[in-house]
C-alpha cells in the first residue's frame, strides 16, 4: 500500500546491528516492520536487544524468511526470536489457528516454536489501525478538527463489515493454491454485500466446482470474529484478526479522506506517543529483553 509504504530511516538496513552487538536479535518480516519495531516502538529497549528485517540474514523478506533466520542463528548458538504476522497461519493451512477467535488458545498453540511471535491481528500493519492515531493524522493532513472518537471506531468497523468478504474470498483462493485478491480491491464499493457479489461473478466461476461452497463455508467463519453486543473499538480490534489491516488502511486513508502520503512512521510514532503500544507485542518484547 503506497501510503503507509515508508518513512525515513527505512533506507538504512541493518543500522541497528552497527549500533548494538551481544544482544538478542528479533528478527521481522521487513524493513518497514523493522522501522516500526525498532525506531519507533521500542527505541528504549535497544541496549537489551535489537530488531533486524530478516532480509539482512536470508536476502528475502516474509514470514518464511524470519523462520529460516531464527532457526540459523540458532543452529550455530546464537539468541535468536521472530515475529510473524498470523496470515502465516494460513499460508501453512492451518485453518484451525486462521479461525481461532480465542487470543489464548492462539497464543497457547505456537505452531513455530516457542521463539517465534505469531501476531493475534492479521498483519503488523492491523496494529497501526488504531483509531486515535488514525484520526489524528488524518485530521492533521487534511487540516480539519478531529471528530469523537466514537465516530471514527464506527467508519473503522464499517470498513471491516465490506472486508469480511475480502477476507472469505482469499482463504478460498488459498485453499485452491491460487493468488489472492489485492488490498485495494473493495476500495470501489460501499457494502459487504457490493463485494460479496462481486467476489462470486469474478472469483468463484474460476475456481473448480467446489469453490461457491468453499466461499460460502468461510464466510461465516471470518463473521464470526464479530461481537455484536461489544462497543465499536472492541469489535474493530476483534475483527482485525482476520480482516486485512493493509486493506482496512487503503479504505480509510484512500476512500475515506483521499490521501495518499506515506503515514505508517506517523501512525507508529503517534501510537507510541499516546502509550497505545498493543500489550500483546509490548510483552513479547521485554521478554526477550530481560530474558537473558
Amino acid at each position: 500500500m503506497g501510503a503507509v509504504k515508508s518513512h525515513p530511516g527505512l533506507d538504512e538496513p541493518d543500522k541497528l546491528a552497527t549500533r548494538y552487538g551481544g544482544v538478542p536479535v528479533v528478527y521481522v518480516e521487513s524493513e518497514e516492520d523493522n522501522y516500526v519495531y525498532g525506531e519507533c516502538w521500542f527505541k528504549d529497549r535497544l541496549s537489551k536487544l535489537e530488531f533486524k528485517a530478516a532480509a539482512v540474514k536470508c536476502a528475502t523478506d516474509g514470514c518464511d524468511a524470519v523462520l529460516n533466520a531464527v532457526n540459523m542463528e540458532r543452529q550455530a548458538g546464537n539468541p535468536a526470536w521472530g515475529i510473524v504476522d498470523r496470515d502465516i497461519v494460513m499460508s501453512k493451512e492451518l485453518w484451525e489457528l486462521v479461525y481461532e477467535t480465542n487470543d489464548d488458545t492462539f497464543e497457547r498453540a505456537k505452531p513455530f516454536g516457542n521463539e517465534i511471535k505469531v501476531l493475534c491481528r492479521w498483519e503488523m500493519e492491523s496494529y497501526l489501525a488504531d483509531g486515535e492515531a488514525l484520526e489524528h493524522i488524518q485530521a492533521g493532513l487534511n487540516k480539519k478538527p478531529e471528530r469523537p472518537l466514537p465516530d471514527v471506531f464506527q467508519e473503522l468497523l464499517d470498513h471491516c463489515f465490506v472486508l469480511i468478504p475480502h477476507a472469505a474470498i482469499n482463504a478460498v483462493l488459498q485453499l485452491h493454491k491460487r493468488n489472492g485478491v489485492g488490498d485495494g480491491y473493495t476500495n470501489s464499493f460501499s457494502t459487504d454485500e457490493e463485494v460479496s457479489e462481486y467476489f462470486q461473478k469474478t472469483q468463484i466461476p474460476i475456481l473448480p466446482g467446489s469453490g461457491q461452497a468453499d466461499y460460502d463455508h468461510h464466510l461465516p467463519l471470518v463473521t464470526a470474529f464479530d461481537s455484536p453486543r461489544a462497543s465499536a473499538e472492541e469489535r474493530l480490534i476483534a475483527l482485525l484478526r482476520r480482516v486485512h489491516g493493509k486493506a482496512l488502511l487503503e479504505r480509510f486513508f484512500h476512500v475515506s479522506h483521499k490521501i495518499q502520503t506515506d503515514v505508517k512512521g506517523l501512525l507508529a510514532n503517534r501510537i507510541k506517543e499516546k502509550s497505545r503500544i498493543p500489550a500483546e507485542i509490548e510483552a513479547f518484547v521485554d521478554k526477550v529483553a530481560y530474558s537473558h
